[in-house]
């Protein structure tokens, strides 16, 4: 063979397209039916990303995949696809445990995983092991796209904050002996600063706790390890650095603010505020280039070893494999029209495969929740239908392999078209079995926010014997944001019937309202008591029981009714519940105990902890959702019987007026309320905020 027919041959292989237009077709077509099943995760993950400072990284994630793979374009044109069986199997764990998400599971960081995982079986199954050693990073890279549960949000911002609050502490120390009257003092994640004889708390809030540079920061280092060449030692330790950077980096934004407060308090709040921020991530971006440049000095590579040079200037390296979706002879448009029969001989195989697996979940379902299908149906019929499923698929999938169209002189042409039309009779009988499911159990996956009744403010200064004493300042928009509402109210009650000398005389209301989000609830007093600088003494469960006389029992919807100001008699679900106490102590009063107790009413019940709001306050068929928090702090009363006792005397007054203000959950459901005229998110228009968080 002569070097011009060499280079001919080279540019010809050079100039093919990693994807023919019948890939091109396979790939819209596929990648379509994943994102319709997947429509509930991607949906909610847009109004993540738009909408939570916290999460608008997500939108980035997806376009570098996208250029890791344009980046590696070369390395895949030379591995030749070939199906692997191991995919198949991986891709129905996905689809399952999406669906298992979506109910009885019922969360969106299960959705995600599920779905990444799915694709990995998807691209797994059509293209095989070889190319998964390069695509296998830009699925797993999606896992930073996925919002994490709220629950463990919580926790690693917590700790985050008081690391913060700390480290940034001791930074702004070194300033205090070059600048006069200038003090430094914190309190849990609070820091106190005093300047010319004037203290101001800098709250370091959940917004600066450092978990939103964090999970940025986690995707910022692994894309800088693996969108560059380097050696796998290198990779781990950049991608292990990144949860320090990302704390060193917040604790120096914080001690920017502290500085700047110094300046003007106003830096630290608002635009500006979010700005310094945003100019975090320069310098964390040259710690990734320090430390790159760091490990490079230390170990020094070969850049070209002799394999590898062999490799590069072989002809046949420089030739890649035609495979499936390369531009081929057989691989052009015609290949429908040449291979029909193949092609839907394996849609339908593929759909009987997906039919039989919603087939067991929907008996997985009618065993676990029959009433959701049906009134009066046996759960045995769910068992025996979804095992007779399970035979079924189990028996299909071992003769699969056997009908799939053997390796020949195409390179697997024929076997890559097989196995797409399979996965896209899977896919679309997966989608049509999750709405028919839907349709089945009448479930809602995106519930509509629904309006107060009437605005918190509304809620009277007098309640029976207790009469306002105060309320308490307007929340900043930081600390709104970390609340997760802006429908509050924060009051403080004294009860003039109480003798002054007792403990128990005087309770502080605080209120929030949350609607069309079915997630834990965001902010509860064990994290901003402790934020404040206060000590956790104990958390548990107490009973709640309401006295009074005016209570009537309600005989055609059950629960009680009662007279309010507001409205001539408002449904009160129970007068007997549970709710949670949290006791606390100041660090410089140590035997001076205090308690808060709270609960939530949710769709129209009484639920004790924010998992219950989650688990059980929501009805798979309910159009609508809420869920409001009342929470009593007890001044001055440490013992925790007292403290129930003061809060069921406070509510018997307080509870009509506020089950007044919410949404009344018969009506709701009945279909009276809201009117057309009304359905529109709660927004701050309706409340006027007063309240202050410690």
């Amino acid at each position: 063979m002569t070097s011009t027919t060499l280079t001919n041959l080279d540019r010809s292989q050079t100039a093919r397209p990693l994807i023919s237009p019948a890939g091109w077709v396979w790939l819209i077509a596929l990648g379509l039916l994943f994102a319709l099943f997947h429509y509930v995760f991607l949906r909610r993950t847009m109004l993540f990303a738009l909408n939570d400072n916290n999460w608008s990284h997500a939108m980035i994630v997806p376009l570098i995949s996208g250029y890791f793979i344009y980046q590696h374009r070369q390395r895949l044109q030379a591995i030749p696809a070939k199906v692997c069986w191991w995919g198949l199997p991986i891709l129905f764990v996905g689809l399952a445990g999406y669906a298992m998400g979506i109910y009885p599971v019922r969360n969106d960081m299960a959705q995600g995983y599920a779905m990444i995982v799915g694709l990995f079986g998807l691209v797994l199954f059509l293209l095989g092991t070889g190319m998964m050693r390069v695509l296998w990073f830009p699925i797993l890279y999606l896992v930073f796209a996925v919002k994490v549960s709220d629950r463990i949000w919580e926790q690693v911002a917590f700790q985050l904050q008081q690391i913060a609050a700390v480290g940034a502490t001791f930074a702004l120390q070194f300033f205090t002996p070059f600048i006069d009257g200038f003090h430094i003092d914190y309190r849990g994640s609070t820091i106190e600063l005093t300047y010319r004889g004037e203290t101001n708390p800098l709250n370091v809030a959940e917004a600066c706790s450092g978990l939103r540079m964090l999970m940025a920061f986690l995707a910022l280092g692994t894309a800088m390890a693996f969108l560059f060449d380097r050696p796998w030692w290198q990779r781990i330790v950049m991608v292990s650095m990144a949860v320090p950077i990302a704390v060193l980096v917040n604790i120096g934004r914080v001690t920017a603010i502290g500085l700047l407060y110094l300046i003007d308090p106003g830096y630290a709040q608002g635009d500006f505020h979010t700005f310094v921020g945003m100019l975090m991530l320069i310098p964390a971006a040259l710690l990734f280039l320090l430390l790159g440049w760091i490990m490079d000095k230390i170990v020094i590579q070969d850049e070209s070893p002799a394999d590898e040079t062999a490799a590069t200037t072989s002809p046949a390296a420089k030739a890649p494999a035609p495979h499936a979706m390369s531009a081929t002879a057989e691989g052009d448009l015609g290949l429908f029209r040449r291979h029909a029969g193949l092609i839907g001989r394996f849609v339908g195989l593929g759909i009987l495969l997906a039919g039989g697996a919603v087939t067991i979940y929907i008996g997985g379902l009618m065993g676990i929740r029959p009433d959701l299908i049906a009134e009066g149906l046996s759960p045995w019929v769910g068992y025996v239908v979804g095992g007779a499923a399970l035979i079924g698929v189990v028996v299909l999938s071992l003769f699969l392999p056997r009908w799939m169209p053997g390796q020949d002189n195409r390179a697997g042409l024929l076997r890559f078209t097989a196995a797409a039309a399979l996965v896209a009779g899977v896919l679309a009988a997966s989608l049509v079995g999750q709405q028919t499911v839907l349709a089945m159990t009448q479930a809602v996956l995106f519930k509509e926010a629904v309006p107060l009744r009437h605005r918190l403010i509304h809620v009277p200064d007098h309640l029976g014997p207790w009469q306002l004493v105060r309320e308490d300042p307007p929340l900043s928009r930081e600390m709104i944001e970390e609340l997760g509402t802006d429908t509050y109210l924060s009051r403080w009650y004294q009860d003039t019937s109480w003798n002054d000398d007792q403990p128990g005389g005087i309770i502080r209301l605080h209120v929030a309202y949350y609607t069309g989000t079915v997630d834990t609830v965001p902010h509860v007093p064990e994290r901003c008591f402790v934020a404040g600088g206060l000590e956790h003494r104990g958390r548990g469960l107490t009973m709640l029981d309401l006295p009074g006389d005016r209570f009537e029992a309600d005989p055609v919807h059950g629960g009680y009714l009662h007279p309010a100001s507001i409205e001539p008699m408002v449904r009160i679900p129970e007068r007997n519940f549970r709710a949670t106490y949290f006791t606390f102590a100041a660090p410089n009063r140590q035997d001076q105990q205090e308690n808060v107790i709270y609960f939530f009413v949710a769709n129209g019940k009484y639920l004790a902890t924010p998992d219950e709001v989650r688990i059980e306050g929501f009805n798979p068929r309910d159009r609508y959702s809420y869920y409001f928090k009342v929470e009593l702090q007890m001044h001055q009363v440490g013992d925790r019987e007292l403290a129930s006792e003061r809060a069921a005397a406070f509510l018997e007054h307080a509870m009509p007026e506020l089950m007044a203000c919410l949404p009344d959950w018969v009506d709701v459901t009945e279909g009276r309320y809201p009117v057309d005229d009304r359905r529109s998110s709660t927004t701050a228009a309706q409340d006027q905020p007063a309240s202050a968080l410690p």
